[in-house]
């Protein structure tokens, strides 16, 4: 046999045997690496408000309108001359976008939005108004009677009590306050308030009549009576005034006399229920005498402002 034949079975033989036991790899060492620590993740960002840039919002004051230089106010006036209300508020307003201290702006906007039932707009003009001159009490006294009026009996009696403090002998300043009071439930309070009131003016009709509508909440009926008695002789026209006469009247045992002023107070408004009511009532004491007196006569309180 050939030398050459023989060699080639002996290569492939050793080559299958390299495969059937291969070098084994080194040892792995047993202390593992440090594993990294985890990097927090980062918080998420707060959103923050914008940072109010420029001068406050003038909640009076409206944008101007038309070509620079238009007159908003002589707009304004002559919208109010023509009847449109809603167009002369608007173009007032917008005369405040230059000078928010415009005391005919101001003066015109409290005016017709007290005309238009925006009682809120007005007070808040009114009080700008008492804030640019500080020694002028009727501002005062207008916004107390516009939050009254809409209900804010807290900012009412702030504001009469400014106007008290900055013209003692104001007797609407004083009314103003005794009828927060009477808002309030301050009956001792808005006596005490109204008699001062009664000191300055005597023959303040509606004094009288705020004055005797708190004597009658606080079941002080004859004296109640003697300052309604003077206030319906002062209001002969006032349908509130003798309706609370008529209450006063009957508290005291006068029967003919409260139907009397029951009847003047519904005939000087048919509308009137709370008259119609009384007299109604009153009437039938006649056949029935143990009636007795209904919720429905509570009287009213009024300053005779429009």
């Amino acid at each position: 046999m050939s030398k050459h034949l023989l060699a080639v079975p002996l290569a492939a033989a050793l080559v299958v045997g390299c495969q059937k036991s291969p070098v084994p790899s080194p040892p792995v060492s047993r202390v593992q690496a440090p594993v990294p620590a985890a990097t927090p993740a980062p918080a998420p960002a707060i959103a923050q408000a914008p940072k109010p840039t420029g001068a406050p919002v003038d909640a009076l004051a409206l944008p101007r309108s038309g070509p620079p230089g238009v007159d908003h106010l002589a707009r304004a006036e002559k919208l109010r001359d023509d009847g449109d209300t809603a167009g002369a508020l608007v173009e007032a307003r917008r005369a405040l976008a230059d000078d928010g201290e415009d005391v005919d702006a101001l003066a015109l906007i409290a005016r017709l939005a007290r005309a238009s039932r925006q009682l809120t707009l007005a007070a808040e003009a009114y009080e700008r108004l008492g804030r640019i001159d500080p020694e002028d009490t009727v501002p005062l006294v207008q916004a107390a009677r516009m939050r009254l009026v809409s209900g804010n009996v807290e900012a009412a009696e702030a504001l009469a009590r400014s106007a008290v403090g900055r013209d003692e002998g104001n007797v609407e300043a004083w009314q103003a306050l005794g009828r927060a009071q009477l808002s309030s439930g301050n009956l001792a309070g808005a006596i005490q308030t109204l008699e001062q009131a009664r000191t300055i003016d005597p023959s303040h009709g509606w004094v009288l009549n705020n004055l005797g509508f708190a004597y009658l909440r606080a079941s002080r009926n004859p004296e109640a009576l003697e300052v309604l008695e003077r206030s319906a002789e002062l209001l002969p026209e006032a349908a509130v005034v003798h309706n609370n006469l008529g209450v006063a009247r009957e508290r005291t045992g006068d029967l003919d006399g409260a139907r009397e002023a029951y009847a003047r107070s519904a005939l000087l408004a048919p509308k009137y229920v709370k008259a119609r009511v009384n007299g109604e009532r009153t009437a039938m004491l006649r056949s029935a005498p143990d009636a007795g007196v209904e919720e429905t006569h509570v009287p009213e309180a009024d300053d005779g402002e429009e």
